[in-house]
């Protein structure tokens, strides 16, 4: 169970403790509606109660750049970042200040009452710990094509001003506030990289809504045994890798693009005397328009031993229409400095609710 800490993208390490149990052992469930009242998140006992008001989901199309990757796995950014950023651009409904803290461990579980204006559109919610300082961390997060409320295998496009009560599942999470923190719900209808933007700009009304948050009263604590490892490889270094990763703003074109160069540099095995490298970008381009989303991938992989070497370059590219995906690609490959296989895709699929 993670502990409240400052935002970093890249930690080694998070404070926290070992929680003995099975996942629902010393856990209560407590409902949070969503109030009346703006940024407001009550701790009462209410279910779904009616806003005095609607509140309106029209998101930028670049919220999300401080998401990190959907599948993270190294040190490099990978991470969320501070969301406070996002949570500026989101629907946003706030707790108390939590004098004693607050640990949850399972799955929180959103409803939520809103109209669409358009007939293709999802919701992303972030449950985040917002610090006394402003900085956000996001807890956990969820998502939901609202073509897929009632069924993933029968989905159904909306009917524009039509409202509807819909649930999804967050992410599962074991975490705690620190005392002096406030758990938030930022809520938006865009989520760049992590999810494709619906073909126009939809805006989303919510009328009502409320957290179900599963609350861990505390239980027995785990002492992890020490780690067991194999023997470290045995490798040189021919030329070090590097990783950058920012976001690139354009004030003339009007786009924002995440950039993410991995050269992951070149490496000797010592043991069977095999050398390898690779070398990758992507670039997730959008603007205003959802239309203008485009992402843009290379990578380089080289191996080679003695006197053989070998290396494939790939580039791809995946953009939309309001009626289809298109994916453009190039896969070369070379054998010592000739090339010996070519082949290159451009292939559209329809949008079927999405």
């Amino acid at each position: 169970m993670m502990d409240s800490a400052a935002p970093d993208a890249s930690a080694r390490d998070r404070p926290g403790r070992w929680v003995a149990g099975g996942l629902d052992e010393g856990v209560s469930r407590q409902v949070w509606p969503l109030a009346a009242d703006p940024g407001a998140l009550p701790r009462t006992p209410e279910y779904l109660g009616q806003f005095e008001r609607d509140w309106v989901v029209s998101s930028p199309m670049h919220l999300g750049m401080d998401a990190g990757e959907f599948f993270p796995m190294g040190l490099n950014a990978e991470m969320p970042g501070d969301q406070a950023a996002d949570d500026a651009l989101s629907l946003c409904f706030d707790g108390a200040v939590l004098e004693e803290g607050l640990s949850l461990m399972g799955q929180a579980r959103l409803s939520l009452r809103l109209a669409s204006d358009k007939a293709l559109g999802f919701v992303v919610a972030r449950l985040c710990d917002v610090a006394p300082d402003g900085s956000s961390v996001r807890i956990a997060h969820g998502m939901l094509n609202l073509c897929h409320r009632d069924s993933m295998e029968e989905p159904a496009r909306l009917v524009p001003g039509q409202a509807y009560d819909v649930a999804f599942d967050l992410d599962l999470m074991a975490y705690r506030l620190a005392p002096g923190h406030r758990l938030r719900l930022a809520l938006s209808n865009a989520y760049w990289p992590f999810v494709w933007p619906s073909p126009d700009a939809g805006r989303l009304t919510v009328q009502a809504g409320s957290l179900d948050l599963p609350v861990h009263q505390g239980g027995a604590g785990w002492q992890a045994p020490e780690a067991e490892h194999a023997a470290p490889w045995k490798h040189r270094v021919i030329r070090p890798g590097k990783t950058r990763r920012f976001v690139e703003r354009d004030l003339i074109a009007g786009t924002q693009a995440l950039v993410v160069q991995d050269d992951l540099g070149d490496v000797e095995n010592l043991t069977h005397g095999l050398c390898t490298g690779e070398t990758m970008t992507e670039r997730w381009e959008i603007g205003a328009d959802p239309l203008s989303a485009r992402a843009t991938h290379t990578w380089e992989q080289r191996l080679s031993r003695g006197d053989w070497q070998v290396r494939t370059e790939a580039w791809a590219e995946m953009t939309g229409t309001a009626t289809h995906l298109r994916l453009k690609a190039r896969l070369v490959a070379y054998e010592g400095g000739r090339e010996v296989f070519r082949r290159d895709w451009d292939e559209e699929v329809e949008r079927r609710f999405v």
